[in-house]
Parts: C-alpha cells; structure tokens; sequence
C-alpha cells in the first residue's frame, strides 16, 4: 500500500503552519483606491494616462505651514512697530558692549525667517501640476510662485516612481512628495496628502507599467 503523503499536524496548523513562500501563488499588489474629496482629475485611455492636480490651497496644501508664518510674520510686525514706537518717543534703546547692535541683528534674522517660510507657503499652496503617460513615455509639469519645471522620460526610461520625504518638516513631521527615479531623482508635489501621493504613483506605474 502506498505511503501517505506527509501532512502538518494539527497542532503545527493551529501554530501558524504554513507553506515555504516561493510556493505560495503570487498575487497582485492591490491598487491604492482614489481619496475621498480628493480634487485631482485622472483621465485613463487605451495607452496612458493623464492626471491634473490643481493647487492644494493654502491651509490643506501647506500643512500648517501657512499658519505658522503668518503668525511669524504678525508677531514680528508687532514687536517692529512697537520698537519703532519706543524710538520715535524718545526712548533710548539699552547701552554698552554689543547689545545696539544685536537688537538689529536679531530682528533681520526673523523677518528673515518669516518671509522665507511665508513664501515658501505661498509656492507650495499655489503649484499646480500635469503628468501623461502615453505609449510609455512620462511627461510631468509643474509651475509654481518662482516659475515652472518640466521633465519627460521615454520608454523604459523611468525606474520608480514611489512617495518619500521632501526634506522639510512640520511640526516634526515629514512633508511627503512624489519621487520619480531616472537618470536622477525628480521631486514634486510636496503637500498633497499621503493618500493622494500614494494613488498618483499607482496610477502612474500602472500606466508605465513598472513594478
């Protein structure tokens, strides 16, 4: 009689028993599904795809960044208009060592600041961008508050295209872009959510079709 083939015990099975992985059936990645409110625009055609991505506005798109330069800004326009006050009133600004010249020193360095953050607001809540794909090759353009920047891609140029950290933070927390990877690292769309980004690189390797 021929032997029974062997077969996990029960107690194996219950464990957690499971077949070596490079047996198991390969299955598709599922697609990330299309964010709820979300306002970009997806066309899908027989050899591509186009998608428009308005400008996220600037309290969604900036991640509280906006606020916080107004803010900045507020408090520093507050306190330069009040010293203002105190020198046209006669009141003398404190004496010796380096101190009149630190006061100055201190107020640049924040306007400074402040304007670079609201600026930097301004642009990030106001691009706007467009990406095709069609008979395999990417064209992507986005144009902001200091212009624009376009870049393409023919077939089997590009080699990934996922989400990852832009550089910047708020409240400590990493703002995420999209990244495509060919002949370097191409950035865009930092500020949008993690949701939206993570669709528009599906859709987009779904497109190319890329791993």
């Amino acid at each position: 009689m021929a032997a029974e083939p062997d077969m996990p015990a029960p107690d194996r099975v219950a464990e957690g028993w499971s077949q070596p992985a490079d047996e198991l059936p390969n299955e598709p990645a599922a697609t990330p599904q299309q964010p709820a409110g979300t306002s970009i625009k997806i066309e899908r055609f027989e050899d591509g795809v186009t998608i428009e991505i308005p400008p996220a506005g600037l309290w969604k798109g900036t991640h509280g960044l906006f606020p916080v330069a107004v803010l900045l800004n507020g408090f520093m326009a507050v306190f330069t208009l009040g010293l203002l006050g105190l020198l046209l009133a006669g009141k003398p600004l404190p004496q010796g060592g380096d101190a009149v010249w630190v006061l100055p020193l201190l107020l640049a360095i924040f306007w400074i600041a402040g304007i670079c953050l609201l600026l930097a607001a301004l642009n990030m809540g106001r691009r706007r961008a467009a990406l095709a794909v069609t008979g395999g090759s990417l064209m992507v353009l986005q144009t902001g508050l200091f212009g624009g920047k376009r870049r393409s891609w023919g077939p089997g140029e590009v080699e990934a295209i996922r989400v990852g950290p832009s550089g910047l933070e708020v409240n400590e927390v990493p703002v995420q872009e999209l990244q495509i990877y060919g002949g370097g690292k191409f950035s865009l769309l930092a500020g949008r959510t993690d949701a939206e980004l993570e669709w528009v690189a599906a859709e987009l390797r779904g497109a190319l079709k890329r791993p």
